[in-house]
């Protein structure tokens, strides 16, 4: 994350150093601990010099903990503990002791060969289960390679006699029978006889465009996406191999058959061409995105669940650059702001929310340029030098953003925070006057209190996000996207209200449902979310076309449908329950099954209708789920018992759950005909009988 706008800062740009690095001869491994920490200076131009604005940190290993060719050096975030779930699958017992060469060459052939290369190899020329990314080579439901071919994908995967129509439906399930991998191997060694030099110029070409990227790139356990789009050269390499498959073919044909004329060149050419068709037909239905508006739509609905001149925080790239596409190019709420809170970690990207943006003002902040610049308060450390055992004394936020800002306050060169507990006093008057709040009632409350992180310290984000909430909150609505890390809220989960897709900071308190995390935050204004879900929210033409749903809209998609699912339930709380079973039917509108097939996690809106009068539509969809669940149901039995417990027991639990779900609607169905078709279907997986 970083702006090249100076030399100097170019050259962190170029050499990638957000991106961390991974030795590639000698390093650390997976469980080891840094041993000290080398800082060098980074500079950067101010005015009209270049002086030191940052510093680059690495961390130091001991030797002890070092290992040649490392390639479980993966130190980040979760992934040691996703080393020790490797390590326990590859050799059948949990981790002990200390990481050595022998799981790092397992690790290297098993991931980084295997799952890493191997398997998206295969996607291309043998085939595909499904469309899921896939995270672990032991499950067997998502993310495999297959053929079509009985069975080898028995042997390879689990049963197959017994899938769902949907599992046969999906498009991303491509079948192609191993032939352009068999025509791409006759190709390979065809070339290999007839010219060796050229064929390991090509050998070589697809050795460093696929294996070649794998060892220099080190990948880590658990990609947060899909990684075969770096492959492609590789890939490519072997199609010229599928391409000398037709000469090779040809020239047997000619040879052994005796055929002289263009016979034998047709008949190479239709055999090998059944490889482009069969990818061609296999795969159109998951790679078209005609009809396809999700990414604008679901945007849209973002930038259309906030007020006028708004400020949004959002977190992650699914849910910040489709909204700036929105505003820059369909011109869609050009005057809200996008923050992304990914982003606001840096200086540059601070200044830059300084600037007047489309038709979104500047954005107001105490602190000055300086205070953010480089390194500067990366760290507030928390620390009360009157007190130092009391850091719970609540003081004025502003206060203590002007005592943040002045170096002077520094102790031993470190910006302190002098409590965890930050009072936001709120101009109630001026809010109402900028049409924040329409009134004042006994709800009200006339501030706001930040309880931060009981951690020794927060970030220059979360420093600069409380420095713009109480610099702005009197002046523009300030929301949260519901798509946000929960902890990223800064504990103000019980001052959030939900208008759609976005939770609003306002001036009252209210119990959150703890459960349902970011999305059960503070209190649903079910006026503004109904307007929202009912007259403004789009659905991507996924309502009317049936296409593929990419699992890249799987946050976007859960968060529509808890918001539906709050709204909807709290209307009927309220007594309102037509507006609730509109939600409800908007729901099932808006999510058809021939799109998203139906889940147990669809019960919620089931029992809404039900609840809401609306009886016969709720039967409707009620029978669609019973039949996928009893479909399910049955393929579970199907399967042998390690593939059982290795990849589908908790989809089997929740399976179990919905149909504990619909059989209990008994007592609140009137048509005791559809009460008996559920019992005679789902009745031998009630979990109440088998708890008998």
């Amino acid at each position: 994350m970083n702006v090249p706008s100076d030399a100097l800062r170019l050259l962190p740009y170029l050499n990638r150093e957000q991106y961390g690095e991974r030795p590639m001869l000698y390093g650390p491994h997976f469980d080891a601990k840094p041993a000290d920490l080398a800082r060098e200076d980074r500079y950067g131009r101010v005015g009209d010099e270049y002086v030191v604005v940052d510093e680059k940190l690495d961390y130091v290993y001991d030797n002890k903990d070092k290992i040649l060719f490392p390639r479980i050096g993966h130190t980040d975030g979760p992934r040691p503990e996703l080393h020790r779930n490797w390590y326990q699958a590859l050799n059948g017992e949990k981790f002990k002791g200390k990481p050595g060469m022998g799981y790092n060459i397992q690790f290297m052939l098993n991931y980084q060969f295997g799952w890493m290369y191997w398997r998206y190899f295969m996607w291309n020329f043998a085939g595909k289960q499904n469309a899921s990314q896939g995270y672990y080579a032991w499950d067997k439901s998502d993310g495999n390679w297959l053929s079509g071919i009985k069975f080898l994908d028995e042997w390879r995967l689990h049963n197959y006699d017994e899938i769902t129509d949907t599992m046969k439906a999906h498009k991303g399930y491509n079948k192609y029978y191993m032939l352009p991998f068999i025509f791409g191997l006759i190709g390979m060694f065809f070339m290999l006889r007839r010219n060796r030099k050229d064929f390991f110029i090509l050998a070589m070409l697809f050795f460093l465009t696929g294996l070649g990227i794998i060892l220099y790139s080190n990948q880590p356990p658990n990609e947060p996406r899909e990684r075969d789009y770096v492959l492609v050269g590789s890939f490519f390499a072997f199609s010229i191999w599928i391409g000398l498959a037709v000469l090779a073919i040809f020239n047997m044909i000619k040879e052994r058959a005796k055929l002289a004329g263009p016979t034998p060149a047709i008949i190479a050419g239709a055999l090998v061409l059944i490889a482009p068709f069969l990818m061609g037909t296999q795969n159109f239905d998951d790679h078209s995105r005609r009809s396809n508006y999700g990414s604008r739509d679901y945007a849209a609905n973002f930038l259309n669940s906030v007020d006028k001149d708004a400020i949004i925080f959002t977190y992650g790239d699914n849910d910040t650059y489709p909204l700036w596409y929105a505003q820059e190019v369909e011109n869609i709420r050009r005057d809200v702001r996008v923050v992304n809170l990914s982003l606001i970690a840096v200086d540059w990207y601070i200044e830059k929310l300084r600037n007047k943006v489309n038709d979104s003002a500047p954005i107001k902040l105490t602190l000055d340029t300086e205070a953010y610049r480089g390194k500067n308060r990366n760290q507030v450390f928390f620390f009360n030098p009157q007190d130092r055992d009391n850091l719970s004394t609540p003081a004025n936020i502003y206060n203590e953003l002007s005592f943040i800002g002045n170096p002077a306050n520094n102790t031993q060169g470190q910006t302190i925070m002098r409590t965890r507990k930050l009072v936001m006093p709120l101009d109630l008057n001026k809010m109402r006057a900028n049409n924040l709040i329409s009134k004042v009632d006994s709800n009200t409350i006339d501030n706001i209190v930040f309880n931060l992180p009981s951690r020794g310290y927060i970030g220059k984000d979360e420093l600069a996000v409380i420095d713009l909430i109480a610099s702005n909150i009197n002046d523009r609505a300030i929301y949260f996207a519901v798509t946000c890390k929960n902890e990223k809220l800064l504990n103000l989960n019980d001052y959030m209200q939900m208008e759609g897709l976005a939770l609003r900071l306002i001036p009252e308190k209210n119990k959150s449902i703890r459960g349902l995390s970011i999305y059960g935050s503070g209190k649903v204004d079910t006026d503004k979310a109904y307007d929202n879900i009912m007259n403004k929210w789009a659905w991507g033409n996924f309502d009317k076309v049936e296409t593929f749903i990419d699992e890249s809209y799987a946050a976007e998609l859960q968060a529509m449908r808890i918001v539906m699912m709050r709204t909807s339930q709290d209307l009927l709380l309220a007594g309102d329950k037509k507006r609730a079973a509109d939600v409800a039917k908007k729901f099932f509108e808006g999510f058809p099954h021939f799109n998203f097939p139906y889940q147990e996690d669809i019960t919620p809106f089931l029992e809404i209708l039900i609840d809401a009068g609306e009886e016969k539509e709720a039967i409707k969809h009620t029978r669609i789920l019973a039949n996928e669940l009893a479909q399910r149901l049955t393929f579970y039995d199907s399967l042998d018992d390690d593939d059982f417990e290795s990849s589908f027991k908790s989809d089997f639990t929740y399976a179990i759950k919905g149909v504990g779900d619909i059989l209990e609607y008994e007592d609140k169905i009137s048509d005791k005909a559809f009460v008996k078709e559920m019992k005679d279907l789902l009745g031998g997986y009630d979990i109440r009988n088998l708890r008998n």
